[in-house]
């Protein structure tokens, strides 16, 4: 979840990632046309239970405003737990819970095939 390369192997839209997860970084998700999808800059990094980022979401055009996430990663016994929490999400911003279980379904492929779901976003 914090390296470019895996990430754009699961991720459900976009084949390019550029920019590893650290703290005070930007990475960029690249739709297949070269346009930026969205943008996320790593706000807080707890290696193997917590990354907090920005959502920048540019699908909404290239003002949208950004809103904040968490994803929590906790074990529970032989399997870990992925919690993605979103706050501050803007007015009409709200289908993007949508591209979150697209995300989360491809990520659990990837993780189970070493396939993600590409192109799931049609």
């Amino acid at each position: 979840m914090t390296t470019a390369d895996l990430v754009a192997a699961y991720h459900f839209a976009c084949e390019t990632v550029r920019g590893d997860a650290k703290v005070g970084e930007k990475t960029e998700f690249i739709l297949p046309d070269g346009s930026s999808m969205l943008v996320h800059e790593t706000l807080a990094l707890d290696p193997k239970s917590r990354i907090e980022l920005t959502f920048e979401p540019h699908f909404f055009g290239p003002d949208a405003p950004a809103s904040r996430c968490i994803y929590r990663i906790a074990e529970e016994g032989p399997v870990c737990k992925l919690t993605c929490e979103h706050y501050e999400l803007p007015a009409g911003q709200e289908g993007v819970a949508e591209g979150w279980a697209r995300w989360a379904a491809s990520l659990k492929s990837y993780l189970e095939t070493g396939k993600g779901l590409i192109g799931a976003a049609s």
